[in-house]
């Protein structure tokens, strides 16, 4: 999906997937992570779980690479992996901009498309929030 994103077939994904780069805390090395975003005040909040480590390699980054909608841009970074009703908040609004990330995480939805309250509750605990704000332009 990385290469996808990183291309100009990115329209076909891009609307619900950014690509981040991600630099190694121990090798150096870079890593290509396609995550699904939502758009919030300027900013753009992705959510993995917390047991998929690489995220952990961005608390120390403060900037990383992200390639949103065909463009290559630096984002500065705030990672939220502690405070559960605030990763439940985000992981609300990622859904309520693509149900499709529901399942993913663990959410049950009604036939409105609103998310389970107790899922949602169980599935903050286990994710971490990943709030990126470009530099320079705006969205």
């Amino acid at each position: 999906m990385g290469w996808v994103l990183a291309s100009r077939l990115h329209w076909l994904v891009s609307f619900q997937l950014i690509l981040l780069e991600v630099v190694g805390r121990r090798s150096g090395k870079i890593y290509k992570i396609p995550v699904s975003y939502a758009s919030d005040s300027g900013e753009w909040v992705c959510l993995t779980l917390a047991s998929n480590l690489w995220w952990r390699n961005l608390e120390p980054a403060k900037v990383v690479t992200v390639h949103h909608r065909g463009r290559q841009r630096s984002a500065d970074v705030c990672v939220e992996s502690e405070n559960v009703d605030r990763i439940e908040r985000e992981m609300a609004g990622l859904i309520a901009h693509n149900p499709l990330d529901a399942p993913f995480a663990g959410v049950r939805l009604n036939w409105r498309f609103q998310p389970n309250p107790e899922d949602l509750a169980l599935a903050a605990q286990r994710h971490v929030v990943i709030r990126l704000k470009p530099v320079g332009q705006g969205l």
